[in-house]
């Protein structure tokens, strides 16, 4: 999150206590302990209700993708295919799309889908073709033998209006006043999954998904309310909203506005409907993997998510899935250094590659 975003928003206090125990169920004045997964499952259906409620109204019907390929080429002194592609989300919009398609691979072949970071060149980074080269884990992939999708998110890359900067939501919200960006994106993000389930020569029932920063809580919020996403990464994207003194950026009302009913229990100094505790919960058993800098730039105050960790292994552990769920903190700021990726990577190989 840039520093020019960030400037001028006021600092809160802790909420404290930061986290809810997840196995607790509560009813009226009753509280109990959660023992079996038949009862965790009707704590999972409360807690999606919670979270959905407070990311507001998704359209009620898909549209059909009438998905096309516009450009093809491989890339060049590597096996992999590269295509541009289009499909559509709602009607009259379309998302542009690179699709990585190593050319020497048993198929059906496992998928990832790449969500990018904040940058206003969109799909172009993961893939390669600027920025950052830590952040190309859409090339990287494909070199290690997945197929990579990389679509453009709203107000960004192909996506954005001329006429606005990048990541300015105003036109979103006049379209869709009571719902939000987080939400739009995990119907994007799903759309992107029923291309992929679409293709010949991937492997439905091995897909991964895998992001950094605002792509990184975009994988986070797809897992959990995409149960086809077998395996995912989140790198640098989640935070304790009750720990972090510059929460108000989830409900800001300028520029990217990440979720708007948040905003009256943010000024209020209330704790929000949801944390991010609970998100990652939705997604056990499946795979998944939190990477997180202690010093990260953008979460001044990220102590919580050790404590996160924990309480989203009971519930895995509940499960019989320990194995499923890893929380990987380091020193390293808003980055994806090489040990982190390294990690990533053969995560998605053990989970995907089976």
């Amino acid at each position: 999150m840039p520093e020019s975003i960030r400037a001028g928003v006021e600092l809160h206090p802790p909420l404290g206590p930061y986290l809810e125990d997840l196995l607790i169920a509560s009813e009226g004045n009753q509280r109990a302990e959660i023992t079996r997964p038949s009862e965790w499952r009707l704590k999972r259906k409360e807690i999606r209700s919670r979270i959905l409620e407070t990311l507001g109204e998704f359209p009620r019907r898909r549209v059909p993708l009438e998905a096309e390929v516009v450009q093809e080429t491989k890339r060049k002194g590597e096996a992999i295919l590269l295509q541009k592609i289009v499909y559509s989300v709602e009607k009259g919009e379309r998302v542009p799309a690179y699709l990585m398609r190593p050319t020497k691979l048993p198929q059906p072949a496992p998928a990832v889908l790449c969500l990018h970071q904040t940058t206003p060149f969109g799909k172009e980074e993961p893939t390669g073709f600027c920025g950052d080269e830590d952040l190309a884990y859409a090339l990287h992939l494909a070199r290690r033998g997945f197929v990579t999708l990389t679509p453009d998110h709203i107000t960004t890359g192909e996506r954005r209006d001329p006429a606005l900067n990048a990541f300015d939501t105003i036109a979103f919200y006049e379209k869709h006043p009571q719902w939000s960006a987080i939400g739009k994106a995990v119907w994007d993000n799903r759309c992107a999954v029923d291309y992929l389930c679409s293709l010949d020569f991937v492997d439905a029932d091995h897909l991964g998904c895998i992001g950094h920063s605002l792509g990184g809580h975009q994988t986070a919020f797809t897992a959990a309310f995409d149960e086809r996403i077998a395996a995912s990464v989140s790198n640098c994207g989640l935070t304790i909203m009750a720990e972090d003194p510059n929460r108000l950026n989830w409900a800001r009302d300028f520029w990217y506005i990440y979720i708007p009913r948040l905003r009256p229990y943010l000024l209020a100094g209330r704790p929000t409907p949801f944390d991010f505790h609970e998100v990652v919960s939705l997604i056990a058993p499946r795979a998944f993997l939190n990477i997180s800098a202690l010093n990260d730039d953008c979460f001044p105050r990220n102590n919580a998510l050790a404590e996160m960790g924990v309480r989203v292994n009971k519930v895995y552990r509940l499960l019989s899935r320990e194995a499923a769920f890893a929380n990987y903190l380091h020193g390293n700021r808003h980055s994806f250094p090489h040990e982190a990726r390294e990690l990533a990577f053969a995560w998605l190989e053990r989970w995907l590659k089976v």
